[in-house]
Order: C-alpha cells, then structure tokens, then sequence
C-alpha cells in the first residue's frame, strides 16, 4: 500500500519528460504556423486597405478632373463649358470661346447652283485676289464655252487650294437654305472659303482684279456670331488625328567620317495634294572647273528631250580643247535652241541642232563651289540645269556617245531642288547639318534639324553599351489639308544612302463626325456653333463619345458637389481606417482645406467637425460666386493654391511614392493579430478535464 502512491508519481514524471519534448517540437511548429498566418493576414489586410485607398483616391481625382472654370467673364448667364463622359478624357476635349472672340471657321460663302447647268459666265481667262493675313495671291481661271456651274464653281476652288495662302475652299451641297451655316442661304452646290480657327490669320478677303468672276458667283463673307454658344450636346467619333508628314535618317555616330562622296549632293521636294503632276521637273548636272579641259572625247553626241507629250531630237558636237565651261554652255544653249560661245585656243560659235526651243523647257548654266582637298576650301564651279514647268512626263535620253550620262544629267528631280556640298573629312554631323542648312533655307512648308539620341555600341560584345548619336529629322509645318510633303533624290542618292528615303511617315488629316457629319481639320482643331466652341481631336477613337455644352455655373455647381461627394467618401474612409493608415496621409489631404478655410466659409462651405465631411449652403454659394467672381475662381482653381489644383497635387504627391508606404508600421498590426492555440495547449486543457473528472 506505501508503494502505490509512489507509481502514480513517477509515471506522471515519465510522461512530463516525454511532453516536455513533444512540447518543444509543437512550440517550433505553431511559431512557423503564426509566422506564416502572420504574413498571410497581414498580407490580406494590407492589400485590401490599399485597395480601397486606391479606389477612394480614384474616385477622388476623376471628381477634381471633371471641374472646370468658365472661360467666359460675368454675365454668368452667358458663360458656356464643355463637358464630357470620363471617356472622353485623352481623347477629345472641348473649349467655349467667348462671343466677340469668336469667329466662323467658313468666311466666304457663294450663291446656290445647278451644278449641271451651263453657266451663263463668258468664256475667257478671270484674275482675283486672295488676300490672309497681309498675304496677297493673284489667282487666275479659266472659263471655257459650254462650262457648267460646277465646272466653274470646282476651278475656282482648285485656284484657291493651289495658291500658297492657308485657305481653304470647297464645294458643298445643301437642299435647303441655310441647312449647312446660318450664313449660306443658297440652295444646290455652293462655294464655301475657310480658314482654320487655329490659324493666327483669320481675316480673309477676295477681290476681281480682271473679270466680274467672283461677283457672278455672287461670293459674301460670313458674319460673327451674336449671343453665347448654344447648350446643346454634340456626338463625336474621332476617326483619324491629325499627323505632318516626317522624314528621320538613320542615327549614326556623329564624329565618324561620311560614306557620302565628297561635292555636289541634290534632291528635291514636293509639297501639295496632287503628286508631281503640277510640279516643277530638273536635271542638274555634276559641278566642274569651268577652266578645266573637259574629259569628254571630241565628236558629235545626240540625246533627246521628250516633255507634254512632244520628243526633240538633240545633236552637240564637241571639238578638241574644249573646257568644261564650253561643254556646259553648249549642251544648255543646244536645249535653248540658241548659239553657244565657245572659248577655245581659236573662239567659234556652236549653232544649235534645233530652230525653236521645247515650250516649258529650259536650261541654264549656274554657278556652285567645288570642295577642294583642303577641309573648308572651295574653287569657283558651274553646273548645267535643264527644268521643265512640270515634272510629270519630263525626260532627258542619251541616243549615241553618252554625253548626258557623262556631265551626270540622268536622275530627273521632282519639284524645286535643294543642293549641299560634302568637303574632304566631313563627318555625319557635318553633313546633316549642311542638309538641313539647305532645306530650311529653300522654304518654308518644313523644318529640318540635327537631333541627337542613343545608339548601341558594338565595340564590346556581349555587353549593353550605349554611345551618343545622332540622325536628320525632317518634319512637316503648317500642313493645310490634304496637304503633303515628298522628298526625291538626286543622281548621288543623298538621301537613300542617309536612310531618310526609307523612313518615312506619311501625313494625314484629322477626321471625326460630329452628329453623323464629317469634319476635316489639318490640325486636330474644329469648329463648330459658327466658332464659339472649339472641339479637339487628341487621340482617335471608333466609339461615339458624348460632348455637352452647358451653363457654366450650373456645371461649376454640379461640378463641385462631385468633388464633395468624393471627399466625403475619402474622408470617411481615412476615419474608418485611421489605426491602419499613416496620419501624415489624412494631413496632407486636409491642407489646402486649411489653407482656404476662410474663403471656403465665405462660399458658404463648413465642416462637420472630426468627421471631416464637407456641406455646402447652395444660397450662400451661389450668392458668393455672383458677388465676386475672382476671389470664387481664386479660392477654387487658381493655381497654385486654389483648392481643386492643390488637392490635384496633394493626391499626386501621394501616389509618387507607393501607397504602400502610407500603411503604418507593422506593430499596428501586431494588436490586431488574433491569438492562436497550439495542439499541445489543447491537450493540455482536455488532460486537465480528464483528471479533474
């Protein structure tokens, strides 16, 4: 009986050892367990605080985004906005000028024709003016027997697209008076004159100068709208944007030597709608020291020159002595079909082959400098240009001997040429700033520029090494509509060895339909509601996007009581979640408050004391806006401390750095993690049930 109590004792010590080492063990086992629940709740709490702070934020800057200050001073009964679905935002927006700022996109307006009908105007050649801003073009037309309105109505239009004034003209149809402008009271097809109302000119004007053309078309010039721009809403699709023509050559290391040959480079440009077809056509010849003995072999060579359908046979004798001046004046004054000087040891004059020359074609003999071997030094050169009016069907053939291939005269350049020198150890940036020298200062319709960008380095394979490079650009300004730019090359392939040939954009125009009607602008910008709003294509959409125009005070309400919304719902937020986020974030929220409390109580708006939810007495609001409209759009939108820009900066500064950064440090968690119980503890307990009974 002594021994019994005994057992019970060291049984209980046997089991105790054994569980301090299953103890041990469980403890190791629930610390990975809290480990990895800790990290998977606090994982799940802080992905779903910054989610909703990221929809609150959200929400709070599409609501700032949306206000907008009418553009329009007091009387706010006339003041106009545009506003737009979120959609909209980045591809088309919208401006309301004020009234006497405004000005129809359409200036001039004709009568109303049958397009088909014979017109009563007498055939002959009529002249007018077409005058933009101190800008003055001489146009001419030409009226045929038997023409019909719109035969006269379409040439005077091409006269005025032709010209190089940034007007634009077209020929539209309506089947009832004043159907497509308040202005065009003409039925059937009718002339309409426009400028652009991006354009800095605005002020166009015509006048006959020889003929009563532009009278018998019985041409009026639009008026200024009266009044503000009507609420209305517009629907828009952007079909296309609005692109110039660019030309990029192929970037190269700046400092390396040119593979261009050294001396004359050509080329030539076109730029308009129709192609080469009304361009001007030339064949320039390689540059050579008048004073020189030419190289080519005396005797008699023969070539042809073939120009609106009609071909001329030429034939130029060359005698022993000759220089190269003397070559090039006799093939120049062969194609002028006059008789050539030749300065040799014994002076005689060389008669053409021809009697009359080739109507449209020319030549003449010009001076150029030739790059000598010494880096900056030129000679005294000349080269010889054969130009006809048009390019389209111009051509120069050798027949026998080859002469026109041996002065270089074998590559036709369409439109005017433009010509640079490459001198002896020029380098790539040399030469594109010699070509770009020599297009920007032959016109005006494109820039060219050297720029400068990054090129990968081989000189260590295997590594990710960059150097310095750069490359030509050539870009398109001032495009008018249907309006494009090509480039063509010389003899000497400038610009394909440049890789400017193969790197092209082509223009476009930009097009949207506004209300099912088609609209074309050369630079995103079109008008409507004869010029008081102004709707701007920034990106092209297929969807047909919503534009409104309204009161601007209705939406400056509507506009603020979004905001207000938004911050309520922000703030509630914040409050909900202060023991989890960052106070500093709260603060930085509330401090353009702060800074316009006293303005904001005069616009009659208050806070609900800790909640920080916002209220406005709509009476006072409007009250105060009425009162004092500067110190209402200062307190609002000015910026920098207006209230609508700084809250746009406070929320920008918040996302600059992750919103992660705007939780609180991980102790915060740690008194919201909930206790976990081991295996081991509820043995325990149900041991101590057991023995308790």
């Amino acid at each position: 009986m002594s021994d019994s109590p005994v057992k019970p004792v060291l049984n209980e010590t046997a089991l105790t050892t054994a569980q301090v080492k299953r103890d041990w063990a469980a403890r190791e086992v629930l610390s990975r367990t809290e480990d990895a629940k800790d990290r998977s709740l606090r994982q799940n709490w802080s992905n779903q605080t910054i989610q909703g702070l990221d929809r609150k934020l959200s929400e709070f800057e599409s609501a700032l985004s949306s206000f907008a200050w009418p553009t329009s001073p007091p009387p706010w009964g006339e003041s106009r906005l545009v506003t737009g679905a979120q959609d909209a935002r980045g591809k088309m927006s919208g401006t309301v000028r004020a009234t006497d700022q405004s000005t129809p996109e359409v200036k001039i307006v004709s009568g109303g024709f049958n397009a088909l009908a014979r017109t009563d105007i007498a055939a002959g050649t009529y002249t007018f003016d077409l005058t933009l801003g101190g800008e003055t073009e001489t146009l001419s037309v030409d009226v045929a027997a038997g023409d019909t309105w719109g035969d006269v109505l379409s040439g005077v239009r091409d006269a005025v697209n032709d010209a190089p004034i940034a007007a634009r003209a077209d020929v539209v149809y309506q089947n009832a008076a004043f159907q497509l402008n308040p202005d065009m009271a003409g039925t059937g097809s009718v002339l309409t004159l426009s400028v652009n109302p991006d354009r800095k000119s605005q002020d166009l004007q015509v006048a006959d100068v020889s003929g009563s053309l532009l009278s018998s078309l019985r041409l009026a010039a639009t008026r200024n709208p009266i009044g503000p721009a009507s609420e209305r809403e517009y629907t828009v699709t952007g079909l296309q944007k609005a692109l110039p023509t660019y030309f990029s050559s192929t970037p190269v290391d700046p400092r390396a030597a040119t593979t261009l040959s050294t001396g004359r480079h050509d080329l030539a440009y076109t730029v308009g709608s129709g192609g080469n077809a009304d361009q001007p056509g030339s064949y320039i010849s390689k540059a050579y020291d008048p004073t020189q003995a030419t190289t080519v072999a005396a005797g008699t060579y023969t070539f042809t020159s073939e120009y609106d359908g009609e071909t001329r046979s030429h034939s130029v004798t060359i005698g022993s002595g000759w220089t190269w001046g003397d070559v090039l004046r006799t093939v120049g004054a062969e194609v002028n079909a006059q008789p050539a000087w030749v300065v040799t040891a014994s002076p005689a004059m060389s008669a053409p082959s021809t009697t009359y020359s080739q109507p449209g074609v020319s030549a003449s003999v010009d001076y150029w400098p030739i790059p000598t071997a010494q880096q900056g030094v030129t000679t005294d050169g000349q080269s010889l240009t054969v130009r006809a009016d048009k390019a389209d069907g111009f051509a120069l053939s050798d027949t026998s001997g080859g002469l026109l291939s041996a002065l270089g005269l074998t590559t036709r350049l369409d439109g005017p040429p433009v010509s640079f020198n490459v001198s002896s150890g020029d380098t790539w940036r040399d030469v594109y700033n010699s070509a770009a020298t020599a297009l920007n200062g032959s016109q005006t319709h494109f820039s060219a520029q050297v720029e400068t960008t990054r090129i990968p380095s081989t000189v260590t394979p295997g590594k990710d090494l960059w150097h310095e490079g750069a490359y030509l650009s050539i870009i398109q300004s001032g495009q008018r509509i249907g309006e494009r730019v090509n480039l063509t090359d010389g003899r000497t392939g400038a610009l394909a060895t440049m890789g400017i040939i193969g790197n092209q954009r082509p223009g476009q125009d930009g097009k949207i339909l506004v209300n099912g009607r088609e609209q074309v602008s050369e630079n995103n910008t079109f008008s409507q509601d004869q010029g008081r709003v102004l709707l701007t294509l920034e990106d092209s959409f297929g969807e047909a996007l919503p534009l409104s125009v309204t009161s601007g005070m209705d939406q400056v309400q509507k506009s603020w009581s979004a905001i207000t919304d938004a911050w309520n719902g922000l703030a509630k937020y914040l409050r909900n979640n202060a023991d989890l986020l960052d106070h500093a974030l709260g603060a930085k929220l509330e401090a353009p408050l702060a800074a316009q409390a006293g303005n904001l109580r005069w616009l009659g708006v208050s806070s609900m004391g800790k909640s920080g939810q916002l209220w406005t007495n709509l009476d006072t609001f409007w009250n105060s806006l009425s009162a004092d409209a500067q110190r209402s759009r200062a307190t609002l939108w000015d910026k920098p401390v207006g209230l609508v820009p700084a809250w746009q900066q406070a929320v920008a500064d918040i996302r600059g750095n992750s919103l992660d950064g705007w939780l609180k440090p991980e102790s915060a968690f740690d008194s919201l993690r909930p206790n976990l119980t081991s295996e081991f503890q509820l043995e325990q307990k149900h041991r101590l049930v057991k023995l308790l009974g």
